[in-house]
């Protein structure tokens, strides 16, 4: 989607609302060597949901989501049960 913007008296953009995700708190500017300049939104993460978003537990993420789709998962009727099967397959190591 394109569209035309003009610079404001205080050299201000305003950004049509259809161009801004819901959330976003302010955006990264970046400047390409064509000349180009882009705005990437960026939206803001509470504090406690950090660790949510590392690069560490996004690969978790994936790679559950991965084991998931393949069909790689046990189910447990109990804890302990889970429990059980994990200290065997601990002591296999």
């Amino acid at each position: 989607m394109n569209r035309m913007l003009m610079l404001g008296q205080r050299n201000q953009l305003t950004l049509p609302k259809e161009f801004v995700p819901e959330g976003t708190s302010f955006f990264q500017c970046e400047r390409r060597a064509d000349g180009a300049i882009v705005l990437v939104p960026q939206i803001a993460v509470p504090a406690q949901q950090a660790w949510f978003w590392t690069r560490r537990w996004q690969e978790g993420e994936r790679k559950a989501s991965e084991d998931i789709q393949a069909g790689r998962l046990t189910r447990h009727d109990s804890a302990q049960e889970l429990i059980a099967a994990i200290t065997t397959r601990r002591k296999g190591r």
